[in-house]
């Protein structure tokens, strides 16, 4: 019988004040809300989230030897399956005397070394926005003042695409206040971004386009976009982006040049991964956080 692959998604947490400035994050990120969560009571891990219980747990598991945090969503008593016993009979699951709760899970792990997390998540389980409202509300940021975004992690081999390319003719590039506050850029598309953002005292998000239009752009011109747009999103410094694209010129098989759209923030990395010898195998946590370990040796050879 074929094993049930699921797919695992990768994150990088962002904390923003109350104006949107993006305010540093130590390593060891998910560490503490490990620590922070096992603190608390089963009461104060409780969200309700667009009108649904959510229950999570700071855990750790043996085989193998993780921390991680764990978020069931309620599955309301209106919404539970029927069973079948070895018989063929089928009932109500409440018939066969179960009184318990029923919960879609989803995992968080975090990537050892890095503030990256990995989460693998049931059909029904909680999706990335409640993720963020559960961990907001019980880790206390929106008491802060502050509030917590999950990011997915873009894949960068895309920039090997522009760094292939002949020219760029339009980029497009949007980051959040207080980002290029201590960035120091070399090139001119970092300056003028680092400049548009001083012009609000740094409390401002700005968003650029630079864009040739229907023209092809000179051989220097757009050689400069691909040297500003790198330096912004690989070099050391590099500035945490919330859109980022560019349309650059590319030597198609017959040696002419096309366009070719590249969307830094829409290709995010994801990884398949068999969860289980069989589709009818429990997702016991061993099962699953054996399977996202698998995902995060795949993802950390695309850091």
């Amino acid at each position: 019988m074929a094993t049930k692959e699921r797919t695992i998604y990768f994150f990088e947490p962002v904390v923003l004040d109350q104006a949107d400035n993006v305010q540093p994050i130590e390593e060891g990120f998910w560490d503490w809300v490990h620590d922070h969560v096992s603190a608390l009571s089963e009461v104060e891990r409780r969200a309700d989230i667009f009108g649904r219980r959510h229950v999570g747990a700071a855990r750790q598991e043996v085989a193998p030897a993780l921390d991680y945090i764990y978020l069931g969503r309620l599955r309301p008593g209106a919404d539970w399956p029927d069973v079948s016993d070895a018989a063929g009979e089928i009932a109500s699951l409440a018939s066969t005397g179960f009184a318990g709760s029923l919960l879609e899970p989803a995992y968080l792990l975090g990537v050892g070394g890095t503030n990256y997390v990995a989460v693998l998540r049931s059909s029904a389980g909680p999706s990335s926005t409640s993720i963020v409202s559960w961990l907001n509300q019980v880790c206390g940021f929106n008491r802060s003042g502050n509030r917590l975004e999950l990011r997915p992690y873009a894949r960068r081999d895309q920039l090997e695409r522009l760094g292939r390319a002949q020219a760029a003719s339009k980029i497009h590039l949007k980051v959040d206040p207080g980002v290029m506050i201590d960035a120091q850029p070399h090139d001119e598309l970092g300056l003028a971004l680092k400049a548009a953002q001083n012009a609000g005292a740094g409390g401002v998000s700005v968003e650029l386009t630079v864009s040739f239009g229907n023209a092809r752009p000179t051989d220097g011109a757009g050689e400069d976009l691909i040297a500003g747009v790198r330096e912004l999103l690989l070099s050391d410094n590099a500035v945490p982006f919330k859109k980022a694209s560019a349309t650059v010129m590319v030597e198609n098989a017959h040696g002419q040049l096309e366009r070719d759209k590249i969307d830094f923030t829409m290709d995010r990395i994801t990884v398949r991964e068999q969860v289980g010898a069989n589709e009818d195998e429990e997702p016991t946590p061993p099962v699953v956080l054996s399977a996202m370990a698998k995902a995060i040796e795949k993802f950390r050879a695309q850091l």
